[in-house]
């Protein structure tokens, strides 16, 4: 009798459990597989709103297949000789900001927008609006090794690091351009 309640208190509880865990994870899976294509498609499409955006010229985008400065993520070269759009990334102060650059066939900048971003709402997010990220327009270089070292670009009060961020994001855009030597 005693070991018929050992089973029903200890090993029962623990096989239902053991079940539970094993449907939980084929549903979380069958999930995944259904769900993921649609994940990769949508990151796409945001991607190519995301390179019209900082580049309205190009029409259609090829990968480009060289080597990549350090902190570009990828880059894409505009099929009708725009230009092309490179997406970097930098750390402020939330984790690593992601920036898309859009840059003409003559390596000047014509859009800055952030992809993916942990700013603080309000206060780090003041740096990426349009009228802000609106002043990388035309700029050719940024050299320096920080936002307050550029005479050309302002940086917002109490959002230094998420502004230098984008700064030297932008600037690894345009050492990407130069590594590719341009557009061909």
């Amino acid at each position: 009798m005693k070991n018929n309640n050992t089973f029903s208190e200890m090993v029962k509880p623990a096989l239902v459990l053991v079940c539970i865990c094993l449907a939980a994870t084929l549903a979380l899976a069958a999930t995944h597989m259904v769900c993921q294509p649609l994940i990769e498609e949508n990151a796409v499409k945001a991607a190519n709103e995301a390179r019209a955006l900082v580049l309205p010229e190009g029409d259609s985008y090829t990968e480009y297949d060289g080597t990549l400065v350090e902190g570009v993520i990828d880059c894409y070269v505009a099929d009708n000789g725009a230009g092309m759009t490179v997406t970097s990334a930098f750390k402020g102060f939330g984790g690593p900001v992601k920036v898309m650059t859009g840059i003409d066939a003559n390596g000047a900048v014509t859009g800055v927008t952030v992809t993916e971003h942990a700013e603080t709402p309000g206060l780090g997010t003041k740096d990426m609006t349009p009228e802000y990220l609106s002043q990388y327009n035309g700029i050719t270089e940024a050299s320096a090794s920080h936002i307050n070292g550029d005479a050309a670009i302002d940086a917002v009060t109490g959002a230094t690091i998420s502004a230098n961020a984008i700064y030297l994001s932008v600037g690894e855009a345009l050492a990407q351009f130069n590594e590719c030597g341009g557009v061909k």
